[in-house]
């Protein structure tokens, strides 16, 4: 194997290594009585959704349905019609 090779794989696996280290779960520990005492003094402000801007929703907000013109002049008809 070559040099690059052997770099390339060695890359892979301390990316790989690094990722599962940040994808573990935080030690945070919180005892019984801090967990009341943020009960008892209540929620803060509401929070309010930032919404971000996107050219799917700006197309899917802009979009109008109409039909053609033309269509108008096809009838439809019950056989009970004719």
């Amino acid at each position: 194997m070559s040099l690059g090779a052997l770099l390339t794989i060695a890359a892979a696996l301390v990316a790989l290594i690094v990722g599962v280290w940040f994808g573990l779960p935080g030690r945070y520990t919180q005892s019984a009585d801090d967990i009341e005492k943020a009960m008892e003094a209540g929620g803060g402000p509401p929070r309010t959704v930032r919404r971000t801007f996107t050219p799917l929703a700006w197309l899917m907000r802009n979009t109008k349905v109409t039909t053609p013109r033309r269509d108008r002049r096809f009838k439809v008809e019950s056989r009970k019609e004719r």
